[in-house]
């Protein structure tokens, strides 16, 4: 989590536009089948293990370990960092009400935290969203249009919006709002979050599908590795 924080705090110091990806296994999933998905993952950058599931797939690829890192819990510390940097806040996405009620707890979490706008997910028309946000000049954006819409609207847009720092955050703001429970602690530490949210919300079981298909293609990535190497 420390590095993850630090690496935003370097994308404001470094000036520049950064996309940040909480990439979890529906991701990987349909970046695999998705050249757009693809592209946005691999042009991102800072990507977070978000969920399990690419935790698992690189241990299964042999690549370096590395810790889950919620997106929810990211966003909180971006922001315990913005309110002390000084740093300009605004939030895009989720139904209408929702981002205001998460701007309210944010701002009463955070001492001094300058959430300078809100847009619920409903607008119609991109050009009025992005206006609204270059209007308010914030230095993080935090996108709520759940995947692959938020990454994919990111990374079209970044260079138009100017803003430094822009992270898709999924159900974040819900979570924020009191609108969603995230798992208990120990549920987040076996790694089961995914299912706690499965219970909750049933309508999310394509993307708890997602945990199976992409170690599978983790393996498949590995066996076809091992067969280039001593080919």
């Amino acid at each position: 989590m420390a590095q993850a924080v630090q690496a935003v705090r370097r994308m404001l110091q470094d000036g520049g536009v950064h996309q940040i990806v909480t990439a979890n296994g529906a991701m990987l999933v349909r970046a695999a089948r998705d050249e757009r998905v693809r592209h946005a993952l691999n042009n991102a950058s800072l990507a977070i293990a978000d969920g399990i599931g690419v935790v698992l797939a690189a241990r299964i690829l042999g690549r370096p370990a590395f810790p889950r890192v919620p997106g929810v819990e990211l966003a909180q510390e971006v922001c315990a960092l913005a309110a002390a940097e000084k740093w300009r806040v605004f939030l895009l996405g989720a139904a209408p009400g929702v981002a205001a009620a998460a701007a309210e707890v944010l701002r009463k979490r955070y001492l001094g935290l300058q959430v300078v706008g809100v847009v619920d997910g409903f607008f119609r028309d991109d050009s009025v969203a992005i206006e609204a946000i270059r209007q308010a000049r914030p230095d993080v954006l935090f996108v709520a249009l759940g995947f692959p819409r938020q990454e994919l609207w990111i990374a079209s847009h970044r260079e138009r919006l100017g803003v430094p720092v822009c992270m898709g955050v999924g159900g974040t703001l819900d979570v924020l709002a009191g609108r969603v429970r995230r798992a208990p602690r120990l549920v987040q530490r076996m790694g089961l979050e995914w299912a706690y949210r499965l219970m909750q919300e049933p309508r999310r079981w394509r993307v708890a599908m997602s945990l199976p298909l992409v170690i599978v293609l983790a393996i498949m990535e590995r066996v076809k590795e091992e067969w280039n190497r001593t080919g």
